[in-house]
Formats: C-alpha cells, structure tokens, sequence
C-alpha cells in the first residue's frame, strides 16, 4: 500500500525536525501520562459501540461531546459504558460550530496524549496492527519533546465491499501531545488542528485502524457530503436545519429535492471509482467488523458488471 504525502506535508515534516529544538522553550504541561480519545459524535447509534469497544487497552479516557443526537447514540453509549476499562467523560453541546465542539472536547481530555478520533473509526485488536503496539509506540517516545502525528486509515466507501480509488488510504484524525497553544479552527472547508510549530511531526504508515466512512444511512450520508459548505456562518444563517440547506443545493445542481433522489445523484458521480476491498492487498478486517459483515444492510449493487446503486437508494 502507498500513500502519498502532498508536497506541503512533506515540508512540513522536513523542518519540524529543525525548529523542534525550540521546544526547549516551552515547558511540558503537568498532565497525567497515558492517552486521551476525544469524540465528537451525532447520530451514530450503528458503530458507536463496535468503535468505543475496539479502544480496549489502548485509552485511559474516553471523552464524548454529543453533539444533539436524535437516534439511539446515547443508549448505545451507555449500553457499553459499564463494560470498557476506561472512564468515559459525556456532555452535549448544540453548537453548530464543528470547532466548537472539538475545542470542548480537547479542554476536557485530561492525559499528555491525545487522539482525535471518530465514532465510526475501528480499532485492529489482534495480530500485527493491534492498537496496543500503537500505544506503546506512542508511550515510547521522549517525554521532553511534543509530538503530532498524523496516522493513516483504510476508508470505506457506501458498503463493507468496496473503497474509493484515491481515497482508500487517507489521514483524518490527529495524534498527539497537549499544549495549551492547540487549537481548532476553520481553514478553508475543513477543520484542521492549528499545531504549534515547534512540535515534531512523525508520519505513520502502519495501519491500525479502518474508517466507516460512507457505510451510513442516506440521512448521514447526506450531511457528511454537505456539512462542510454547510459550516459557514452565512449560510448557517439563511438555512438553521442542514437538511434544509441540503434539499435547496440539490435543487439547483441536480433539480431534485428528494433524498433518494439526491443520494443516487452523489453515488452516480462516485460509482466509477469504486472497486471491491482486496483482503491480500490489505489485510484482513479487524475483528470486531469481522462479526458484523454477514447482517450488512447496506450492500453495492452490480449492473452490467459495474458499480449501480445501493440496496437502500
């Protein structure tokens, strides 16, 4: 598998192992050792549990923000809650501000690592990718030294079965030490983690965890293709509910407002990109997923051979 890093990120990389000597003059923070997962989470009653389950022996600390959940997330939660090892740390925050919320949940985490991740992200928790080595990599390094790290994923695309050319491997989560300079903020249309410039980054090709990524309902599925012009002050303004916002998009680039409609529009520009998950190429799916593959709802449709539509659409 090859992932390849953007000129910027490579950059990047090459002068943080130069203005990381100034982290001399910047003192380590007071924080109890071990590892912070901070998840920023709606509606994601489907995987929450499986994610939250496959962090076993990896987190000391659990922090969720809901962000107004209206499915059956928090029962989730709580289900598995008494089960973990970890504590889990709950609030809510109805912001519709993505930044926010994340800022909410990096102030709670409590431990000198922190890991953004995602309630639909699932740990490896056996052989070669176990996320236990990841923790005693992380616990590895220098004490003395800040670190960000940027960890690759393997990413699903609308079924178990398949990914998207270009977009099997991607980076979308953060790994690292606390400081109280961190920060995230809105740059262009994402979210991105302002770091500190004297923290050393590290790259990491060893995979130890895979995305959901478009195994979703339409409704998700929706909000995920268009939150991010959606997260804009302005617009927020004019359209409060996203579906509201969504429906009047979808109008003028595909003249429908109807969901099905719209979602078969979206997977219509995507479908010719999509190819069938190579376990030899990848490897094997981690255990917890492995449980659930036989009762997918969600499943790729073939016409002619190709890529159609999805049995939900």
């Amino acid at each position: 598998m090859n992932y390849k890093f953007t000129p910027r990120q490579n950059i990047t990389y090459f002068f943080s192992k130069f203005v990381n000597l100034f982290n001399i003059f910047y003192p380590i923070p007071e924080r109890k050792p071990g590892i912070s997962v901070m998840i920023r989470v709606k509606n994601e009653e489907k995987w929450i549990a499986i994610s939250l389950r496959s962090l076993k022996g990896f987190a000391d600390e659990v922090i969720i923000v809901d962000n107004d959940s209206t499915d059956n997330t928090m029962n989730e939660i709580l289900k598995v809650k008494s089960s973990l090892p970890f504590p889990i740390v709950l609030k809510k925050d109805s912001s519709p501000d993505i930044c926010q919320i994340s800022n909410k949940a990096l102030s709670l985490t409590t431990h000198r690592w922190i890991m953004r991740w995602d309630a639909d992200f699932i740990a490896y928790t056996s052989g070669d990718r176990n996320i236990i080595k990841l923790r005693k990599y992380l616990l590895s390094l220098n004490r003395n030294n800040f670190y960000v790290i940027y960890p690759l994923l393997i990413n699903f695309s609308y079924d178990l079965f398949h990914l998207r050319k270009n977009k099997e491997l991607h980076s979308e989560n953060y790994i690292h030490t606390f400081h109280p300079l961190l920060k995230y903020e809105h740059k262009k249309r994402f979210v991105t983690l302002k770091v500190p410039f004297f923290f050393n980054v590290k790259r990491m090709l060893k995979i130890y965890f895979v995305h959901i990524g478009f195994v979703k309902p339409i409704e998700q599925l929706l909000e995920r293709y268009f939150r991010h012009p959606w997260d804009k002050k302005e617009i927020r303004d004019e359209y409060p509910r996203m579906i509201d916002f969504i429906k009047a998009k979808a109008l003028k680039i595909w003249n429908t407002d109807r969901l099905k409609d719209i979602i078969q529009k979206m997977f219509d520009e995507q479908k010719s990109f999509l190819y069938k998950y190579d376990r030899e190429k990848y490897g094997d799916y981690p255990e917890l997923i492995k449980k659930v593959l036989k009762n997918q709802s969600f499943r790729i449709i073939y016409k002619n051979g190709k890529p159609y539509s999805r049995s939900d659409f």
